[in-house]
């Protein structure tokens, strides 16, 4: 399950699957993610991507129960990165380390 799916966010906050036809949320969302499904969110109104805001939530909803995925020290140090002069090779790095963590024996 490797095809791209747009989901689409009304103004009223819904997000409507444009694959399946249907509204779904972000449990949904996060669901098609786990077994592989890209996805991509815009703004009906307007066409914008939202989809990294949207992923952000999504993990952010996550974080509340149990033992988080990413540790306060962890996210405070993202906030700072963002404020300062970033190294533009950052990014990459932090992009490989992900696939390298998800292709590790025992995922």
């Amino acid at each position: 399950m490797n095809e791209q799916r747009l989901i689409r966010k009304y103004v009223n906050r819904r997000l409507y699957d444009t694959t399946q036809s249907r509204y779904v949320n972000l449990q949904d969302v996060r669901d098609l993610i786990t077994k592989g499904a890209q996805v991509k969110v815009v703004e009906q109104a307007t066409g914008l991507d939202i989809t990294t805001p949207v992923l952000l939530q999504i993990i952010a909803e996550g974080q509340r129960g149990g033992t988080p995925l990413l540790s306060a020290d962890f996210l405070a140090g993202m906030i700072r990165l963002g404020t300062n002069d970033r190294d533009p090779e950052l990014a990459g790095r932090l992009d490989r380390a992900l696939k390298s963590a998800l292709a590790a024996p025992g995922r």
